[in-house]
């Protein structure tokens, strides 16, 4: 017997469909965000190093930073929703963990790293707080107000990416992982693949 006032739990959920399909937005934005501004971080740094590139003039310099600036929001936004997202994703779903072992492989690669996330969240936070001040400093006092906080501009990056020994590069590499075992489903028992809430029941 069935209790037909329970909650849905199928893949016709709208809860659940809703989430999906913020899980996979903001996960694409949050991924491609996260590339785009390791790749403009680059440029201000002699390759191979985090030693500053002492070619760089102090307008572009500039402009990388603005970029980065742009980029970091763009990925902290996108991560908050696509972790909300993945939660009631986890939640939701119709599987069940004992028989879809990829499930909680997938889980387990995303939720370790939330400390690391949340812990450079602060330092973007930081840079936030320091780029908009240097900015607003300029438009009064001119290109010397960055010069003035140019030192402690380039500390805040460099910890920045060379923040908690690499285990944010290590934290991407899982992440891609996690997509990867998403698609490919492993550890998956074939007998209840098509078995489905309603066919359990009967």
């Amino acid at each position: 017997m069935t209790n037909r006032y329970a909650p849905a739990r199928g893949w016709d959920d709208t809860l659940l469909r809703a989430a999906l399909m913020f899980l996979i937005i903001a996960g694409a934005l949050w991924l491609g965000g996260t590339v785009y501004r390791a790749l403009i971080a680059n440029e201000l740094f002699i390759p191979g190093s985090l030693e500053f590139d002492p070619a760089i003039q102090p307008a572009q310099e500039q402009t990388l930073y603005q970029l980065i600036f742009a980029s970091s929001i763009v990925v902290l936004v996108s991560y908050v929703i696509t972790l909300i997202s993945a939660i009631i994703v986890f939640w939701r779903i119709p599987l069940r963990v004992k028989e879809h072992g990829w499930l909680l492989m997938a889980a387990i690669l995303v939720f370790m790293f939330v400390p690391v996330e949340m812990f450079t969240a602060y330092l973007d936070i930081h840079f936030f707080y320091l780029w908009d001040w240097t900015t607003d400093a300029m438009q009064s006092q001119g290109v010397q107000a960055f010069m003035d906080v140019q030192t402690e501009l380039r500390k805040t990056i460099s910890h920045r990416i060379g923040a908690l020994a690499g285990l944010p590069v290590m934290a991407a590499l899982c992440y891609i992982t996690a997509s990867v075992i998403v698609i490919w489903q492993p550890m998956r028992r074939k007998q209840s693949s098509d078995a489905t809430p309603e066919t359990e029941q009967k």
